[in-house]
C-alpha cells in the first residue's frame, strides 16, 4: 500500500474518529456532497534523508489536516480524537513504517462562500 492509503487506514482504525468522519478521508480535495465533518489530507512538503552512501529510505513527510465541519465545536472533537490517534504513533501500518507521527502546528479558520456567507 502507499503512505496515503496506510496514513487513511490508520486514522479509520480509530473507533471515536470513525465514528465522527466515518469514510469522509479524502486525499486532495474533499468529495463533491460528501457529509460533514470530514478530514482532507494533503502532502505539503516531503524530505529524503542522505548519507555518505547515497539516499536512504528514510522520507521526512509532512501533511496537512483540513478538519471540515458545520460548527467549531464539532472541528474541535475531530482535532482531539484526530491528535490523540495520530501524536507520538510508532511502527509498522499497512506497508508503511511509521518511524514517529507528530502534530506540528495547529491553526484555526473559517471557509465562507464566495458571497461571503458562513
Amino acid at each position: 500500500m502507499s503512505l496515503q492509503a496506510d496514513l487513511t487506514d490508520l486514522l479509520l482504525t480509530d473507533p471515536g474518529l470513525a465514528d465522527l468522519v466515518g469514510p469522509r478521508i479524502t486525499w486532495g480535495r474533499r468529495a463533491p456532497g460528501e457529509g460533514l465533518p470530514a478530514l482532507v489530507l494533503m502532502r505539503v512538503g516531503a524530505t529524503r534523508d542522505y548519507h555518505m552512501k547515497g539516499v536512504t529510505a528514510l522520507r521526512r513527510t509532512r501533511i496537512q489536516a483540513e478538519i471540515l465541519a458545520t460548527t467549531l465545536a464539532e472541528a474541535g472533537e475531530v482535532e482531539a480524537v484526530m491528535i490523540d490517534r495520530l501524536d507520538g504513533v510508532r511502527g509498522p501500518h499497512g506497508g508503511t513504517d511509521f518511524r514517529g507521527l507528530f502534530v506540528e502546528a495547529l491553526r484555526d479558520g473559517l471557509d465562507t462562500d464566495r458571497d461571503g456567507s458562513g
